[in-house]
């Protein structure tokens, strides 16, 4: 037909689908859709909808294991789409060796989360799927763990070339890979780390989750790693701004990402591109200049983020100081919808 759009725009908005829900739960829906369409259709949704998988339950109904590794063992070509794979790790015996398999089928996966449920907090893994895995020679850039020590230390030590590594529970005293590049751990496990004797070298982006500011045994230790001043991106999950002696390290810091409004007049990082009051909320009563005045200094900011949980009164101030400034302006649905190191799969 004269009026059919061509396929290279029916390609785009195929991945659309995938680009607008990529922050959240991937709509597989539609993409499931979109490939039954056409031939032509096929080969973009599929590469969409395999492109990333996380199996939280053995009997999960919006993503199967045992169909997933079935059609993979079909069809290995599928197995290239894989670029990030989520799974509860170690489970039971028979949820093991699934996901062994799943691994084993995905072998260039860049991706690669392992995290315990709950109800099995406690079990290790086996023998036998530890030398199972270590068989596999994961190269992940992306490695998150959430577990117990062992199993943590376990994995990362098999993933010694991350770049992003993700350490969603308490860790243990092994020495990090000198490859990071960008690190999100608990403030509390900062002390764990064997960050002094280990330099990293490579780290640019730094999350750090719910750290006390009011503790100066944290605050001295993160000085003394000396990792601060080589910053570039820095992130804090909780509820506090941090203080000024960490700012004052922070030499080299193009974008600070807080969940928390400054509470009093602070002096902000000069080389601040972007900042982001990524809140869940702000008090009625909150002094908007202690969010707006710290941004009037900084020469060369170019974007401001706030999330709609914060105050209304506050956006907008921040709103107008950024017409006023020729600074863009962007805000969103929720703290974790922006991109982040660990968000390599965007498109």
């Amino acid at each position: 037909m004269a009026t059919e759009l061509p396929l290279d725009v029916q390609i785009l908005i195929i991945e659309w689908a995938f680009r607008s829900s990529q922050s959240g739960i991937v709509d597989r829906a539609t993409l499931r859709a979109c490939a039954l369409v056409c031939r032509a259709w096929t080969p973009t949704a599929q590469r969409l909808l395999f492109r990333r998988i996380q199996c939280v339950y053995l009997y999960d109904l919006q993503c199967n294991i045992r169909l997933i590794v079935s059609a993979l063992s079909i069809h290995p070509h599928l197995a290239a789409h894989v670029r990030y794979i989520r799974m509860a790790w170690p489970l039971l015996p028979d949820y093991d060796d699934i996901c062994l398999r799943l691994l084993e089928l995905c072998r260039h996966v860049e991706g690669i989360s392992f995290f315990h449920q709950w109800t099995y907090v406690n079990k290790d893994l086996s023998p036998e799927s530890d030398a199972r895995l270590r068989a596999i020679l994961l190269r992940p850039v992306l490695l998150s763990v959430h577990g117990r020590d062992s199993s943590i230390s376990t994995v990362v030590q098999m993933c010694s070339g991350a770049r992003v590594l993700l350490l969603r529970a308490g860790y243990s005293n092994c020495p990090l890979p000198p490859t990071v590049e960008a690190l999100e751990i608990r403030a509390d496990s900062l002390g764990q780390c064997l960050w002094l004797s280990n330099p990293l070298p490579a780290l640019r982006h730094l999350c750090l989750m719910h750290p006390m500011w009011t503790d100066e045994a944290l605050c001295e230790y993160l000085i003394s790693t000396g990792i601060l001043p080589q910053l570039q991106s820095l992130q804090i999950k909780g509820y506090s701004f941090p203080p000024m002696k960490i700012l004052e390290q922070l030499v080299q810091l193009k974008t600070l990402i807080v969940n928390e409004l400054p509470g009093e007049h602070v002096t902000l990082p000069p080389t601040l591109r972007h900042i982001g009051y990524h809140t869940w909320g702000s008090p009625p009563g909150m002094r908007t200049e202690l969010a707006v005045d710290p941004l009037r200094a900084l020469p060369d900011l170019q974007l401001v983020t706030v999330t709609l949980y914060t105050g209304q009164h506050v956006r907008a101030a921040l709103a107008e100081m950024c017409r006023d400034t020729g600074v863009d302006f962007g805000t969103y649905a929720q703290p974790q919808y922006f991109q982040q190191p660990q968000n390599f799969d965007w498109i």
